[in-house]
């Protein structure tokens, strides 16, 4: 997870997502089993959305499929906060299992909202097992220690493949970085990359902090994909 900054609402979403929170709201009262939103509705979020951290999962960082429909995640929970299931604020682009893993979790801000904070400042790459943790500065800090443990509970972001993959990356950076040469430098910092988490985290440690804020700066510039 890393800092992503919110692109413009589409101007659909502006426009209809009043009548798109009516409608909503109507389903929940009358209990049916209608979907949340018009297939109309879901293309124009999805299309947004999936520019937004440049086609992947904003909370594992995982790619997601070009040709599987991105999965739009609530912040806050739609059915507890049906009020905000069409607010661009509230929305994020997610993988199916994040998305699955965080479902209807009523964590009352206590996950990390990578739009408006900097999850590298609450999160840990650890390089032996691939796993997230509280970052080592959050030791006398138990308020933003226990947010850093939640929002990787919510999300799942333990998962196996997960950190494997993350394993994966790191091998892979290290090579690299044995040659920075600018083919490889601009590689490396390529927005669509997975896991930055752990690229920007490997620069710093090897001197390259230079190259992180320019990966910080490349990823969360206005446009998207």
């Amino acid at each position: 997870m890393v800092r992503t900054p919110r692109c413009e609402a589409p101007a659909a979403c502006l426009e209809d997502q009043e009548r798109w929170t009516r409608r909503w709201q109507a389903i929940l009262r009358g209990g049916d089993c209608r979907d949340w939103a018009t297939k109309n509705a879901k293309k124009v979020l999805r299309q947004a959305l999936r520019k937004l951290a440049h086609g992947k999962c904003v909370y594992c960082e995982s790619q997601l499929e070009k040709d599987t429909p991105v999965e739009i995640e609530h912040y806050h929970p739609k059915r507890i906060h049906p009020e905000r299931a069409f607010d661009w604020t509230n929305l994020f682009p997610a993988c199916r299992l994040c998305n699955q893993s965080k479902v209807d979790v009523d964590h009352k801000g206590l996950l990390l909202k990578p739009d408006e904070e900097d999850p590298e400042l609450f999160l840990w790459f650890n390089r032996t097992n691939g796993q997230l943790e509280p970052h080592p500065t959050l030791d006398f800090d138990r308020e933003r220690r226990e947010r850093a443990l939640k929002s990787i509970e919510i999300c799942g972001l333990q998962r196996g493949g997960l950190c494997e993959a993350r394993l994966e990356r790191m091998a892979h950076v290290k090579i690299l970085l044995r040659d920075l040469s600018e083919q490889v430098r601009e590689l490396l910092l390529r927005p669509e990359l997975e896991y930055k988490f752990v690229i920007r985290s490997l620069l710093e440690e090897f001197g390259h902090a230079e190259l992180a804020a320019e990966d910080r700066r490349r990823f969360e510039a206005p446009g998207g994909l």
